[in-house]
């Protein structure tokens, strides 16, 4: 049964759930408030954090742990699942275990590709095509329990408690729209920490989102409210402020100056109430953190979008093609002792700064795992059947130019990326490129 918000809160108020705290430095915060700098603690490590099932397919470049049941790729499809490229000797030290990848209950595996680190899980389901293909490519063994490596359930009451405690602290940024309510801003001028509160009604009413932050600082921005739907109105793009060329840069794999990624790597969206929050195809700056939610990644024709930072959730499922990019969350957060009252967003100001103009849609560029009309799977009667797979329609394109496989920060140059792109021209798909991702990490 799902874990309520209003639950968590009562949890969070009592303090009956502040016994559990991460293991970080401390330093003094705004207006005196601890500060912690690995405030997510264990959930901070991994690309993908969650606590029930997970349903993914094409790439993390992250570590990926889920308590659950995990559905990674489909024969029928020919879609599969790579984990771990872009982590360093440095990140696979500091995960429990040196593990990749930590499932507490079954890998209902097809194409599973372990690129860095070593996959544990409770139990393992073959379902690749007979003759076909394989469950799992890289070190991997049962061993996994609600426990071990990994207690699920002590993290997401921490989890949980912090995030209702967070929705809690004082904004000291500035929300606004423009009269039309096309574009929505939220502006801080705090050099360590900015805190915004919105409502997840006025967030989705935004096509343009525009964060303007000091580089360096810490960025919490609390979505009030019990479900987010990013592809409401749509929203076209995230836009965060480059001091280095003083104007707003669209969010995207490799975009902005290093100003820009440090607003990034320290930005935080944290949903409190929320047990629904759904992406379309454009590109997410930040943490997202929804730890009673069920977070998709896309639907059916909007397209797969990635998060360039880390997913921690209640549950997880994605369509095809959609990424987690290994960003993690690095800023500086208030850990209050005493949680109050959830601070109840005020509406935005009216403004009539400009609304950032949508990029324009880059040309399509061949996948490394097929995207046609994929139906994510259905292994068991329990297990969690995304009722949002893509149709036989193409999906809506990125407004950025996001990297499918061959494109986000592998270790291999173009003619490999020609290699791999001719293995998908010629049905070879996933099982190709994978092998040829592997030996080149």
């Amino acid at each position: 049964m799902r874990t309520s918000a209003a639950v968590a809160a009562v949890l969070a108020v009592t303090g009956a759930a502040l016994t559990w705290a991460p293991a970080a430095s401390a330093a003094p915060g705004r207006d005196g408030t601890a500060c912690a700098t690995d405030p997510l603690g264990t959930a901070g490590r991994y690309a993908e954090f969650v606590e029930k099932d997970s349903t993914r397919f094409s790439d993390s470049e992250g570590a990926v742990a889920v308590g659950g049941d995990a559905f990674f790729g489909d024969a029928g499809t020919r879609q599969g699942f790579s984990i771990g490229h872009k982590l360093t000797a440095t990140d696979l030290a500091a995960l429990p275990g040196g593990h990749s990848l930590v499932v507490g209950g079954t890998l209902h595996a097809h194409q599973v590709v372990l690129t860095k680190g070593t996959g544990v899980y409770g139990s393992l389901d073959d379902r690749s095509a007979q003759g076909a293909g394989f469950a799992v490519d890289g070190p991997h063994r049962k061993g996994a329990s609600p426990t071990a490596p990994i207690d699920f359930r002590k993290e997401f009451a921490g989890l949980r408690a912090l995030s209702t405690a967070w929705a809690g602290v004082e904004p000291n940024g500035t929300v606004t729209a423009d009269r039309s309510g096309q574009g929505l801003f939220l502006t801080g001028t705090d050099a360590k920490l900015n805190v915004f509160a919105v409502s997840a009604a006025d967030l989705e009413k935004a096509g343009a989102v525009s964060v303007k932050v000091p580089a360096g600082s810490s960025t919490l921005v609390n979505v009030l409210g019990t479900s987010y739907d990013m592809h409401s109105k749509p929203t076209y793009g995230v836009w965060l402020w480059d001091q280095t060329k003083g104007a707003y840069v669209q969010d995207d794999y490799a975009a902005g100056s290093d100003a820009f990624t440090s607003v990034r790597s320290k930005l935080l969206w944290n949903f409190p109430q929320a047990e629904q929050v759904r992406k379309n195809h454009t590109s997410w700056p930040g943490t997202l953190l929804a730890p009673n939610a069920t977070v998709r990644m896309g639907g059916r024709n909007i397209g797969p979008g990635h998060v360039n930072g880390s997913v921690i959730a209640e549950e997880l499922i994605t369509v095809p093609g959609a990424e987690t990019h290994q960003m993690n969350f690095t800023g500086c957060l208030p850990t209050p002792t005493r949680p109050g009252p959830v601070v109840p967003p005020e509406r935005p100001k009216p403004t009539d700064a400009p609304v950032p103009a949508p990029t324009s849609t880059p040309t399509p560029t061949a996948t490394a795992t097929p995207t046609g009309p994929a139906t994510p799977p259905a292994p068991a009667a329990s297990a969690p059947a995304p009722s949002d797979s893509p149709s036989a329609a193409a999906p809506a394109p990125s407004s950025t130019p996001e990297g499918d496989l061959a494109e986000t920060g592998s270790a291999f140059g173009p003619a490999a990326t020609g290699v791999a792109g001719a293995a998908v021209l010629l049905g070879g798909g996933f099982l190709a490129f994978a092998k040829l991702r592997k030996r080149a990490s």
